[in-house]
């Protein structure tokens, strides 16, 4: 059908959801900008679920944050019209919607209008069984809203379950050489999937950074902070971010330029954070918290899963370093390797996938890891569409910046140095001689945005390893954006060398956009043994 798009999911025989579009031409072709007012919602229900209703605006603009990096305002209940209120926001789509009883289930109403014209841009609407279900299937409403809007294809089907197979075999996720099956299979996690080259929306309509303001910092931290990762964006500017440091997370709200401290989890002495990071492995249109670390002796990783007021244990024993990137069809998913014997990591990378329970290996990448710099392991791995194929992005041990086709061959390598950590751990045979084991510093992996014309941008920090270019030894650090253009990296904003550590930084939403936010982890003083441990979140827009 022209002009009309129809999908429905049936879950077991009591859920039934549908999301139509009822406009013509598609909005998809009409590349509206990424920013939207929604009003507060109306419940039509002669039952009270008042309470239900009435947050209903504020998930959904955190869904519509993290899956498409709308720009959403939030309209306070009374006074003026919805209509006036978001002209004088200067947003070019309202958002208006109501929950009906129908039966025994409920039915959730949205209409989209442009205020420009004044004529419906889209309705939408999701029918579930029970009160509870209003909300679990806000992130298929807010997928399918994403993707007929604003053009972010594939979102719905993040949180759908799996469509009938096609007669016709399903593209590749990743591009394999000759000789080299293709990897396929289901992608575990759901984040901003890139809009195709076709949809004129580009990420802030063609803008490309040029610099980095600092507008924000936060209190001293009485430890090292090793890395910072964004988790769920929130209404009104508010996201929620975590840090780690050797056996703590903490867990701050960005809310406008503040960063305030919200919690913690601390891990016994011997658990040794190694990596973090954030993806939504169950299709809750929520993010888990994926934990690597070292147990003892042991490779171990977590997941935890968000409740009502804090992160909590969903998930461990996991015998794989987990990492998250973006492949070829622009969705997250979970890579894992195994821990090896002489070094920590070794043998292929596997896509994880979720069984509800625990994160279980799945099929291979088809990546050579038995030659350099790949034999690394996992620690700085990231991945994004390069020049119009999909390859990988990877700080080496030296801390050179490589992109890497999908066997594992450089065809690129940086002069700068990037993304050095002075976080290490030690593992493999003991050596007698020099009394120790093997050191491993933890390298950091680029964060990977969309980008103009289908540039990627990646967010890394350059490190000034100075004459010595041992160890932990290092002069300054600084923030940049670089941009991938004719096969290598032009940097297009940064922040001033300094004489403290950036340890690890992240994009509040993605794509980045003019004004978007970036977290920075920094070090203002190792410890040592007249000194003790100093650290910072460091809040930056890029401009």
């Amino acid at each position: 059908m022209s002009g009309r798009h129809v999908a429905r999911v049936v879950l077991g025989a009591a859920l039934l959801l549908s999301c139509i579009l009822t406009f013509s031409p598609p909005v998809s072709a009409a590349g509206y900008p990424r920013r939207i007012a929604i009003a507060p919602f109306a419940s039509q229900a002669k039952e009270d679920i008042g309470a239900t209703v009435s947050v209903l605006p504020r998930l959904l603009a955190s869904r519509l944050m993290a899956l498409a990096g709308a720009d959403v305002v939030l309209l306070p209940a009374g006074g003026k019209a919805p209509e006036e209120q978001a002209r004088e926001a200067k947003v070019p789509l309202l958002l208006q919607g109501t929950v009906s009883k129908l039966g025994k289930g409920y039915s959730v109403d949205t209409t989209v209008t442009d205020l420009a014209t004044g004529t419906p841009a889209g309705a939408f609407f999701a029918a579930a069984a029970t009160e509870d279900d209003i909300i679990a299937q806000l992130g298929v409403l807010s997928g399918e809203i994403a993707e007929k809007l604003f053009g972010v294809q594939g979102a719905i089907r993040a949180t759908a379950p799996p469509a009938p197979v096609a007669a016709s075999p399903a593209p590749a996720a990743f591009p394999a050489p000759s000789g080299i099956p293709a990897v396929g299979g289901p992608s575990v996690a759901v984040a901003p999937t890139p809009p195709p080259a076709s949809v004129p929306a580009t990420p802030a309509e063609g803008w490309i950074p040029s610099s980095l303001k600092q507008v924000g910092q936060s209190d001293k931290v009485a430890d090292e902070l090793y890395g910072v990762i964004a988790l769920d964006a929130g209404a009104e500017g508010e996201s929620e971010i975590v840090a780690w440091g050797s056996n703590v997370l903490y867990f701050y709200r960005v809310k406008g330029t503040e960063l305030l401290p919200i919690s913690r989890i601390t891990k016994e002495r011997k658990v040794h954070f190694l990596s973090v990071d954030a993806a939504d492995i169950d299709g809750d249109g929520v993010k888990e918290l994926l934990a690597t670390c070292l147990v003892g002796e042991q490779i171990r990783s977590f997941v935890y899963r968000k409740g009502k007021d804090a992160y909590s244990e969903a998930a461990w024993d996991i015998p794989y370093f987990l990492a998250v990137v973006v492949d070829a069809r622009g969705k997250p998913v979970v890579v894992g390797q195994n821990r090896g014997i002489d070094t920590p990591f070794s043998g292929k990378f596997y896509r994880m996938t979720w069984d509800g329970k625990t994160l279980k290996e799945g099929e291979a990448f088809p990546a050579n890891t038995n030659i350099k710099p790949l034999n690394q392991g996992v620690l700085g791995l990231s991945a994004g569409m390069f020049g119009g194929a999909w390859q990988w992005a990877y700080t080496d041990e030296d801390s050179h910046l490589r992109v890497l086709d999908p066997t594992g061959k450089t065809v690129f390598l940086s002069k700068e140095k990037y993304g050095a950590g002075i976080d290490l751990f030690e593992w493999g045979p003991y050596n007698r001689t020099e009394q120790k084991r093997m050191q491993f510093f933890l390298r950091k992996a680029a964060r990977v945005s969309e980008g103009v014309k289908g540039k990627p941008i990646l967010l890394i920090s350059e490190v000034d390893k100075g004459i010595l270019n041992l160890g932990r030894s290092w002069d300054k650090t600084r923030l940049v954006l670089l941009q991938w253009e004719d096969g290598s990296f032009s940097e297009k904003a940064g922040s001033k060398m300094e004489g403290r550590f950036s340890s690890g930084a992240d994009f509040l939403s993605l794509p980045l956009r003019r004004g978007g936010g970036i977290v920075a982890a920094v070090i203002e003083q190792e410890e040592a043994v007249y000194k003790n441990k100093i650290s910072r979140l460091v809040l930056f827009r890029a401009e």
